[in-house]
């Protein structure tokens, strides 16, 4: 472990809110990676004779309307919604670099080029555009991911475009360049490093946006599909009064976990952006 890496770990460790976020954040992945082996229970098997059971010995989060144990259906549905979540923000993050990079290392009609480009896709209300997008393409997983993904990149190009439209200007990218240094080894090794904090910020809340886009689109039927769930797609089991009212054990576990996943991934976010920052490095 280098010296620098040892310093952000260190500046991480210090940062109790993030230390407590990447513990939650841990249990609660882990749990949902692990459910097969850790719940005896098939999380998509029906059992008519089980049906809307309270939690018990048996069923420690009780059943739904087809008699499925809804412990190992709630963490089976946290393992698709975590893909989700980080397959839909790489996907985001992949593209806003790239095109911020693009438009802040050169400039001119380049960076007009891109940012009329992300200026025109912002101005479209976000939850029509989703909608539409979803609609187009068709419910389902992978789906959902690229959906989510097109839609949240413009952010992302506009932050890393702020910030590498500061570091060319640094004397060191200008010595570099000066001793015939080419663009993807200033845009590699110099530029884009220094926009690591933006990106683990970035990464973080569009995370959990993407957690609550792929909730929404469930929740409206243009998500995940059966026999495969969510947490979007078991919250949206509460449309119905009689299960909104009767019986919260199908819906509530679901809203407790993305509103401790979102706030665990947020506080670990905020640790990793002071830990990322190179005034804090300083300190």
């Amino acid at each position: 472990m280098s010296s620098v890496t040892a310093m952000r770990w260190q500046k991480f460790r210090k940062h109790r809110p993030a230390m407590a976020g990447l513990l939650i954040f841990g249990v609660i992945s882990l749990l949902c990676l692990c459910s097969g082996w850790l719940f005896h229970a098939d999380p998509n098997a029906i059992d008519l004779d089980a049906t809307l059971q309270a939690p018990g010995k048996l069923h420690w989060l009780g059943t739904d309307q087809t008699g499925r144990d809804m412990l190992a259906r709630t963490f089976a549905a946290g393992r698709v919604s975590l893909l989700v979540g980080v397959l839909s923000v790489s996907l985001a993050l992949v593209i806003g670099t790239f095109l911020g990079a693009l438009a802040g290392y050169f400039g001119g009609w380049i960076d007009n080029l891109i940012m009329r480009f992300v200026d025109m896709v912002m101005t479209f209300p976000p939850i029509i555009v989703l909608m539409t997008l979803a609609a187009v393409l068709g419910p389902g997983t992978e789906k959902t991911i690229v959906v989510i993904g097109l839609l949240s990149w413009p952010l992302i190009c506009r932050l890393v475009r702020a910030r590498i439209l500061t570091i060319r200007e640094m004397e060191y990218v200008a010595a570099a360049r000066t001793l015939g240094a080419g663009h993807t080894y200033l845009l590699l090794r110099h530029c884009l490093p220094n926009t690591m904090d933006v990106l683990v910020v970035s990464f973080s809340l569009g995370f959990v946006s993407a957690i609550m886009a792929e909730a929404g689109l469930s929740f409206l039927g243009l998500g995940v599909q059966l026999p495969d769930a969510s947490w979007g797609s078991l919250i949206s089991i509460a449309r119905e009064a009689s299960v909104l009212q009767q019986n919260p054990w199908i819906w509530l576990p679901s809203g407790i976990l993305i509103v401790l996943t979102a706030l665990s991934v947020n506080f670990i976010g905020d640790g990793l952006r002071q830990s990322f920052d190179p005034k804090s490095l300083k300190e």
